[in-house]
């Protein structure tokens, strides 16, 4: 209590970021990252539903292996642009109206695909799904940042991606009980209809995010409530002000910022970084059915292991998400080259079925864990105010190789043996590897001629 009063004798010029990112895990928190989480499971269940119906689609329209790639395409297109554009959202509008429009932005696209009668229709509406897949990470990654205790902030945004592996898992158990009867719209009809219905419970539950307001509202009558559901026990006279870190202030975004100081050589390798991963993980997953098939399991075995890939997905985003925490970005070099190595033992002669599922989980799980710790990283090295953004276009980088990558991969497929196909997918993680080694330089001041770029412990402190 006299820790409270304390605070409140200082309420004229109260740093509101700072106060509530050094208490503990609380309601508002929990609600928070619950209803993220779920945002992303929904997210997970439409990013994957093209993935898990690749087979039967090919079937169905008689199409080849390009076909499907200019579907993935156009998709990875679509989230390429969401990203950038619900960044700018974001930082502009608010996390939460970013977040709500892009759950619809997804899920009605979604809906219109079980209407398509051509691969090019079915295109066109995965291009404009994306735009809400990549719109809505940029500003969950943004709340979670902002709203998660500072001393446990990687893994509070790492967690809430367990959402995004269960619904990538649960679309795959979709395709594998229902296709067969009900064919290959199913998973774009159970997306879409789950991403209409929670974009209306977001509405009135998803609260905005405190640091957000306190730096770009802070008069705004929402946010003293906002505070005093977050803090129920901080006493809050009228005549309270809030400020925030000068760190959180910028000038009005543009891309030059993200260039400025001591993000230069950060955003440089986050780009990087981003790029490159997403040519393993995104093309991967992008071609795992397909690829398991190529290996020799049935369509249906395909679809069970693409499912269980993503349950062990969790497992390896929470254990690395720890690492982060405590050892910082150098911590995703061992999901990177872990992956690597599972990618290319897909390619081995002569596998069981369990054998073959058991790496593809390996290779997934490994994957996934390294493109959730990029999501977890990205957003410490920004002030709010152009956070959005930051993850955006950091973001968007990876999504321009997931063009590249899936549409490379589908030419690679009808030309080249498995085994050299898988590598070429495996490599680019390497990239990754080094670029996160360079980042925990970064994070920890030891670049040179960048001695003004933060340490891990400042990070931590930026919200």
């Amino acid at each position: 209590m006299d820790e409270v009063n304390n605070v409140t004798s200082q309420a004229a010029g109260l740093d509101i970021v700072e106060v509530l990112q050094s208490r503990r895990v609380g309601r508002f928190q929990i609600v928070t990252f619950l209803l993220c989480l779920l945002i992303l499971f929904v997210d997970g269940l439409d990013y994957s539903a093209a993935n898990v119906a690749a087979p039967s689609i090919l079937r169905a329209f008689h199409a080849d292996n390009d076909a499907m790639a200019a579907v993935f395409a156009s998709g990875y297109f679509g989230i390429f642009v969401g990203s950038v554009a619900f960044g700018y959202i974001g930082d502009r509008f608010g996390r939460k109206l970013g977040a709500v429009l892009g759950v619809l932005a997804y899920s009605l696209p979604a809906l219109l695909t079980v209407f398509a009668s051509s691969l090019t229709e079915i295109a066109i509406f995965r291009c404009l799904a994306g735009l809400g897949i990549g719109g809505v990470m940029p500003n969950i990654v943004a709340l979670l940042t902002e709203t998660a205790p500072k001393r446990a902030r990687m893994t509070f945004v790492m967690a809430a991606f367990i959402g995004y592996s269960l619904g990538n898992a649960t679309i795959g158990q979709v395709a594998a009980w229902l296709i067969p009867q009900f064919g290959w719209s199913v998973p774009f009809l159970v997306a879409g209809v789950s991403g209409v219905v929670l974009s209306a419970v977001l509405v009135f539950a998803l609260p905005e995010s405190i640091p957000f307001l306190a730096a770009t509202r802070r008069d705004s009558p929402q946010l003293r409530k906002l505070i005093a559901r977050a803090a129920p026990d901080l006493a809050l006279p009228p005549e309270t002000q809030f400020t925030t870190p000068p760190q959180e202030h910028t000038a009005r975004f543009s891309l030059a910022l993200l260039f400025s100081g001591s993000r230069r050589i950060a955003t440089t390798l986050l780009w990087l970084a981003f790029f490159a991963e997403a040519l393993t993980y995104m093309t991967l997953t992008a071609w795992l059915p397909v690829l398991l098939e190529r290996a020799g399991l049935a369509p249906m075995q395909a679809s069970l292991a693409y499912s269980y890939a993503q349950l062990g997905a969790i497992v390896a985003i929470l254990l690395v998400a720890r690492l982060l925490d405590r050892f910082g970005p150098r911590a995703a070099v061992l999901s990177a080259t872990a992956a690597v190595a599972a990618v290319v033992a897909l390619g081995t002669q002569g596998l069981s079925v369990i054998g073959l599922t058991l790496i593809a989980v390996a290779a997934v799980a490994c994957g996934s864990a390294t493109h959730q710790s990029l999501l977890g990283i990205v957003g410490t090295f920004y002030p709010t105010t152009i956070r959005g953004n930051g993850i955006g276009y950091a973001s968007g980088m990876g999504r321009i190789a997931a063009i590249i990558g899936p549409a490379a991969a589908g030419y690679l497929l009808s030309r080249l043996p498995l085994a050299y196909v898988l590598l070429s997918i495996a490599i680019p993680d390497l990239v990754v590897a080094a670029a996160c080694i360079a980042l925990d330089r970064c994070a920890r001041g030891r670049v040179d001629g960048a001695s003004s770029l933060p340490t891990t412990e400042q990070l931590a402190k930026t919200a």
